[in-house]
Parts: structure tokens; C-alpha cells; sequence
């Protein structure tokens, strides 16, 4: 078995460490496994089993070909969305779980998989290819308003519409064929970032019902936590940190109804504790090895020792 080529540093990976709490001979899952660092990161400090998932089955085949704990029996590997994990674990409880929110470096380099607008690739953006319905084929089913309703939402896209209609204009003339011609939509690069950088976000998350995801997959890990095991999550742009505070707020007991809302409808129990008030970003020594974790935010919750 040879040994597997990186091309991604996990971020965050002390924060990680430190938050998810490791006990020696402690249980944790890693559900968005990638390649594996914080994983093995974890096992390294103390652990005595990793139950790790994927969605994107080529990483765990990656990974089963030549990483460093492919063959420990304490790492075990499954292909799944975190937000079915609870399947995978069943009674078990978790002193931690980690859900780390990033497409990997692997995904993005790779032309083929459809992520990136420096080279000419597919039009797919799938994490899981295995399953999930490609970005083209997306795309062929939407109308104009659908499409501009999903980038707004995902990625706050100021121009959602403009973008929207370009993008059906290029379709339908038969222009748009690749990745190269999705990334024309937002014009040329000027400086050091793509004026196309928010626009494959949003769609990349519209793909693979990200929010979703986080909406709906996160309150459940709960269930698979042991009283005061820790949750951390790592988001990497707005809409998800949003998203995953405002779970974490209610999940506390704190209302999030909002200002518009006369009477409170949260039911106000408190599930966890709140470890962080505010999300940690990247150090500086961090950033000047890896700029890839300029935006990442890590925020974790305890569950509380009254629950079940």
C-alpha cells in the first residue's frame, strides 16, 4: 500500500484538539473526513476510536489506498452525510463529533469534479457523484426566479439575478458547457481573488443542499452525544456561520425568533452550553502556513449533563 499524497491541511487542527475536550480511551466522530487530518489529529492525542464519514466516496477510497491509519481498526470509515449519522452510530454516545463545513483542496484541484473556475471541468459540482444530481442537470429543471432564489440564499449574492439570467442566457444559446464558461458569468479576474469565488459557492451549496444539511443535521448529533460531550463545527463562509449560531442560540435555550416575531415561539430548552460566545478564526502562524483558513470560524457547544 503506498502512501497517499495531500494536497489538504486541516484547519483549525490545535482549536480542534483543544475544544473537542480529547479523553484518553474517549469515543469521537469525525463527519466530514476528507483526508483525514483531524481525524488522525485526534486519534494521536488519546483516542481510543474515530467513527468517520464521508459523503464524497473518492475520499474515503483515497484515503483506504495509502493513509496513515488505514489499516487501524480505531478508525472506522463510512460513506454517508453526516446528517445520517445517526444511523451509523445507533446506541453508541460520543464524547465528541467534529463537522468540519469546507470542500477540501483534493476536490477543488481536480478539474473533473466540477469546482473549480481556473480550469475547464464538467458541469457537476457533486460531493457525492455516487448519488446526487449534477449542477447541469440542476440547472435544466430551474427557472430563472428558482435560481436566483437559491444564490441569493446560499451565498447572499448581491447580484442573483443578474447572475441568474446570464447563466440561462448562456444555456440556452449553447454557451455554457464547462466550468470556464460558468466563471465568464461573473467576468474576468481581477487581483488577487475570482469575481466568480461567491458565485460557485452558492451553486456548489445548492448542489449539495448544504444548508440543508446544517439545518437538519446537525440538532439530531445531539442524540449521539454522552452529557458533556462536545460538538465543534467549522464553517468557512457567512450563511453557514449564520446558520450554525442560530442552531446553536436555540439548542441553548435563547430565543431566535427575531424582532419581527411578537411572541417568543422557541421553547426555550437548553440542550447545551454554550463553550465559545464567539467563533475563533485562524492565528496568524496559521494563516502564514495555510491561507486556505482565512475564513474559517470554529464554534462548539457542550451538551448538558441533565440531558439524555
Amino acid at each position: 500500500m503506498g502512501i497517499m499524497e495531500r494536497y489538504h491541511r486541516p484547519v483549525l487542527l490545535r482549536e480542534v484538539i483543544e475544544y473537542l475536550n480529547i479523553s484518553p480511551g474517549g469515543k469521537y466522530a469525525d463527519l466530514t473526513f476528507g483526508e483525514g487530518g483531524h481525524s488522525e489529529a485526534i486519534l494521536e492525542a488519546g483516542a481510543s476510536e474515530v467513527v468517520a464519514t464521508d459523503r464524497d466516496k473518492e475520499a474515503l477510497e483515497t484515503y483506504a489506498q495509502g493513509g496513515k491509519y488505514a489499516l487501524d481498526p480505531r478508525l472506522k470509515r463510512f460513506h454517508t452525510r453526516f446528517s445520517r449519522f445517526r444511523e451509523i452510530a445507533g446506541d453508541t454516545k460520543f464524547d465528541g463529533i467534529l463537522v468540519d463545513l469546507g470542500v477540501s483542496t483534493r476536490q477543488l484541484l481536480r478539474a473533473e469534479r466540477g469546482f473549480s473556475f481556473s480550469q475547464a471541468g464538467p458541469l457537476d459540482m457533486r460531493m457525492d457523484a455516487s448519488h446526487d444530481e449534477d449542477l447541469l442537470s440542476r440547472l435544466k429543471e430551474m427557472t430563472v426566479e428558482e435560481l436566483t432564489e437559491a444564490l441569493r440564499e446560499n451565498a447572499d449574492l448581491a447580484q442573483a439575478r443578474s447572475y441568474a439570467r446570464r447563466i440561462f442566457d448562456r444555456l440556452s444559446s449553447g454557451r455554457l458547457n464547462h466550468t470556464l464558461d460558468l466563471a465568464a458569468v461573473a467576468g474576468p479576474k481581477h487581483g488577487r481573488s475570482h469575481p466568480a469565488t461567491p458565485l460557485f459557492l452558492a451553486l456548489r451549496m445548492m448542489v449539495n443542499n448544504e444548508l440543508g444539511e446544517v439545518n437538519d443535521g446537525i440538532p439530531p448529533l445531539l442524540d449521539c452525544l454522552r452529557p458533556g460531550g462536545r460538538l465543534v463545527v467549522i464553517t468557512f463562509h457567512s450563511t453557514e456561520d449564520r446558520a450554525v449560531k442560530k442552531l446553536f442560540q436555540k439548542l441553548s435555550g435563547r430565543c431566535i425568533c427575531g424582532p419581527h416575531q411578537a411572541v417568543c415561539l422557541c421553547s426555550r430548552e437548553k440542550l447545551v452550553e454554550l463553550i465559545l460566545r464567539k467563533p475563533l478564526t485562524a492565528s496568524a502562524e496559521e494563516l502564514a502556513e495555510n491561507p486556505r483558513a482565512r475564513s474559517a470560524k470554529l464554534r462548539c457547544v457542550e451538551k448538558n449533563a441533565m440531558s439524555s
